[in-house]
């Protein structure tokens, strides 16, 4: 494939992205294996409940406080914004710190929130007859047309907030691109455990949030510093 180095970058990413929304997606229409994940996480017989693993420290910590943490992220890089207007030594953090507020405002905020989670109505693992409750499983993009929130992960979301510092960074982008899979990944793992995502909303977290840091890091901020 010679031709794909040859793109830009911005086209090279974007092309990744599609590549594997259309790969993974269809595995999950012709298979079992969200179902086949989440059941790892499941153990009807446990004196701890059907989902025993949800209840490690850890997770626990990740779960309670997550969220907190991007808005408080989110708050820093605001204040940092609103101050580098008078403040000096601030202002060439000025761009890269409102970036930020976009992304994780329109990205776990608005798409993954809000349009997706709150009107998607995919039954969690933990709703499905075969793990105890009362729905059957809805493959992913499919409309679930039930109140629940399964698709697409949101605390997963505030891991792959992280991929700001891999459009940020111009020099460590493979290892920033790790780091926030790696912390993406684990809170995939701490929400599995409860039954509360399957594997394919994890994947989904990750390629609209990648997508939303794309769209504005391109669309927005490299232009503007161009112009």
């Amino acid at each position: 494939m010679p031709w794909f180095f040859k793109l830009d970058r911005r086209w090279r990413e974007l092309a990744v992205l599609v590549t594997l929304m259309l790969l993974t997606t269809p595995v999950f229409w012709l298979t079992a294996w969200d179902e086949k994940a989440a059941a790892w996480f499941f153990e009807p017989n446990s004196t701890a409940g059907n989902w025993p693993h949800q209840h490690w420290w850890l997770w626990q910590l990740l779960y309670q406080y997550a969220f907190s943490f991007i808005i408080l992220a989110g708050a820093v890089a605001l204040v940092v914004t609103s101050l580098s207007v008078k403040v000096e030594f601030l202002k060439a953090y000025r761009r890269p710190a409102l970036y930020i507020v976009l992304v994780l405002v329109l990205g776990p905020g608005l798409v993954i929130n809000l349009v997706f989670k709150d009107h998607w109505g995919r039954p969690r693992p933990v709703h499905m007859q075969t793990f105890g409750g009362q729905h059957s499983y809805v493959p992913p993009l499919k409309l679930g047309g039930t109140g629940e929130k399964s698709f697409p992960c949101g605390h997963c979301s505030v891991g792959y907030a992280f991929f700001v510092f891999y459009f940020l960074s111009s020099r460590r982008k493979f290892w920033l691109l790790c780091l926030t899979l790696a912390v993406a990944f684990t809170l995939a793992a701490a929400r599995m455990s409860a039954g509360g995502h399957f594997v394919s909303d994890v994947l989904w977290s990750g390629y609209l949030v990648f997508f939303t840091a794309w769209l504005v890091y391109y669309g927005w901020y490299e232009r503007d510093i161009k112009h």
